[in-house]
């Protein structure tokens, strides 16, 4: 699709609107600073990230005058943001009605939004007025596009590539310790009981099905295979299956998912754990930058026993919830999650692998240009075991601290290359448990 007569019709009808719809808006006259002409400057010259970091600056100042809203809605489309800046255009539509100018660029953002009876009637009110014939030229070339994507709404695919090399000093999550003392005695730790360094390499892909059922809801479906190989130490590699399906749709201003997920897990090529989870999702964008997101899932884990008699032991179903507030203050866009779980024992003999958990993290994301995007990342985890170790007759107690520092280089569109650093120390009331961990990576992932 990347050079489709589609696409190609789209951009050149954008860039002929945006040259139409460049001047002044020209309604109710606002007071011009120099902060809105450096908005109106940089969009101008087509820097339209920079104008859109600017505006949301601005945002808690400017919101309401026709001039800003005007160039934040410009802003917004240009950097992939349509919904906001329908909300912009909309207000100044609603005092200032006769306004052909944002019309028209209400239009191209409902289309890209994939309000197409929206965009179509905003399209159809501006030629009631009889415009220019360019600008009616390129009404009819968007009129065509939305024929063509009303025909083609039945769905769409999206595939996906990725590969990873790096090194991970501790692929088992294993204590460095050579010997842990028990109740009943020291013990001695095989090599594959303690932690071991390898170079690893990552290959995946995945595909995924989209169908919207109307502006406000769609349903997908998807799926996407991983394998996990150490180039020294074979016992674990790791291959992932997973599938899911979801059905999302519109309540008010927030988004709302419902999500069936199926994993299965091969260690070293035999079958070791498999997995189903429901997750219900709710998102919502509050506006200034602001972002909300709560989510619920449960989830049936269990354990194979074809390479342990006693797997099935570890067998749990897990409850979780977890909320995650967001807010991007110019080029930086800040996480904090919290996360709170329970899990049930299938057996009772298994009831010590069962835990409660919760932790928090911060996340944040530091835009130096549209192809350049370092990231950072702090998480602490604390789990508790809910009945007593059977070799060391204490509750098992973990301590998780990790941090990740990383950078996204976007390459093409469709293109990008990761590098990143992560450490793990996980602190126990149990020796066995106690570990760190540094691994490296780089790879590429690639879209289409």
């Amino acid at each position: 699709m990347k050079n489709s007569p589609l696409r190609r019709s789209l951009l050149a009808a954008s860039v002929a609107l945006a040259a139409l719809l460049a001047g002044p808006v020209g309604a109710a006259e606002s007071t011009t600073t120099s902060a809105v002409t450096s908005l109106n400057d940089l969009i101008a010259s087509g820097r339209y990230m920079e104008a859109y970091t600017l505006a949301n600056q601005l945002m808690d100042k400017f919101e309401g005058e026709p001039e800003f809203d005007f160039l934040f809605g410009l802003a917004a489309i240009e950097t992939g943001h349509p919904n906001e800046a329908v909300f912009a255009l909309e207000r100044i539509t609603y005092t200032f009605p006769d306004q052909q100018r944002v019309k028209l660029e209400l239009a191209r953002a409902l289309y890209l939004m994939n309000d197409l009876p929206g965009s179509r009637q905003m399209f159809n009110d501006v030629l009631a007025t009889n415009p220019d014939d360019n600008i009616e030229a390129n009404i009819s070339v968007f009129m065509d596009l939305i024929d063509e994507r009303e025909k083609t709404i039945a769905g769409s695919f999206n595939w996906y590539l990725n590969s990873n090399l790096g090194n991970d000093s501790n692929i088992n999550s294993a204590t460095e310790l050579g010997v842990i003392p028990t109740p009943i005695g020291d013990v001695e730790l095989s090599a594959n009981g303690q932690s071991i360094d390898d170079n690893f390499n990552d290959i995946g892909g995945g595909v995924m099905y989209s169908k919207p059922f109307s502006k406000t809801s769609a349903v997908s479906v998807g799926s996407n295979i991983s394998h996990h190989n150490n180039m020294d130490s074979d016992d674990f590699d790791l291959d992932v299956l997973a599938a899911d399906g979801s059905y999302a749709h519109m309540l008010g201003t927030s988004r709302l998912s419902y999500v069936l997920r199926a994993q299965q897990v091969d260690l070293n090529n035999e079958h070791f754990q498999k997995s189903a989870s429901f997750i219900a999702n709710m998102q919502r964008s509050a506006g200034n930058g602001w972002t909300q997101s709560v989510t619920g899932a449960f989830t049936q884990v269990r354990y194979d026993d074809s390479l342990n008699k006693n797997a099935s032991l570890r067998d749990v179903n897990q409850s979780l919830v977890s909320a995650v507030l967001g807010k991007v203050m110019g080029s930086f866009n800040n996480t904090v999650s919290l996360y709170y779980g329970t899990e049930s024992a299938q057996r009772e003999l298994g009831k010590n692998n069962a835990q409660q958990f919760y932790g928090v993290a911060f996340a944040e994301q530091y835009q130096i240009n549209s192809s350049n995007l370092p990231y950072f990342r702090i998480s602490l985890h604390r789990s508790d075991n809910k009945a007593a170790d059977p070799i060391f007759n204490i509750e098992r107690e973990d301590d998780t601290f990790s941090t990740s520092l990383g950078w996204i280089w976007l390459l093409k569109r469709n293109l990008n290359i990761t590098t990143d650093v992560t450490y793990t120390n996980n602190d126990s009331n149990i020796k066995l448990y106690e570990y760190d961990r540094f691994k490296y990576q780089t790879g590429l992932r690639y879209q289409f």
